[in-house]
């Protein structure tokens, strides 16, 4: 019997809660690496070079952002004014430093946006097919 990858793939939403710093939690979905290329494809802008007469592509980071959250984050908890600091930099205005950030599509594009390393970290979450699915994991490191 000839085996097919398509028949393997699996078909059910895989969903995880990482943790990023202190007891700041993402909770994030599988992207197939087919989705990822999709949004940055979606996210391209060609322009041409005048004087060279050649395309450029250039990636709309705002669009990305947006399509990379609607599709990839499912929400936060325990992101808190003193954690947000630790990210990027804040003014406090009188802000509790325990009060809790909420979870908004505009908030995370922000976040993506400001913070350094929090998207690249997220992309490469997105994208480890074992955190998304321990027993599979396990199975294989003991090959």
């Amino acid at each position: 019997m000839e085996l097919k990858i398509s028949e393997l793939l699996a078909e059910e939403e895989k969903t995880i809660w990482i943790k990023y710093l202190d007891d700041f939690e993402i909770n994030i979905r599988y992207l197939p690496r087919r989705e990822l290329v999709k949004i940055s494809e979606d996210s391209t802008e060609i322009t041409w070079d005048k004087k060279t007469h050649t395309r450029i592509d250039k990636v709309n980071t705002d669009r990305f952002y947006s399509r990379f959250v609607e599709k990839a984050i499912l929400g936060w908890r325990g992101l808190k004014v003193s954690t947000l600091a630790k990210i990027v930099p804040i003014k406090l205005d009188g802000q509790d430093p325990e009060s809790e950030v909420e979870f908004t599509k505009e908030n995370a594009i922000e976040l993506l946006r400001s913070g350094y390393d929090l998207d690249s970290f997220l992309q490469d979450a997105i994208l480890d097919v074992q955190r998304f699915d321990a027993e599979q994991g396990e199975a294989l490191k003991k090959i």
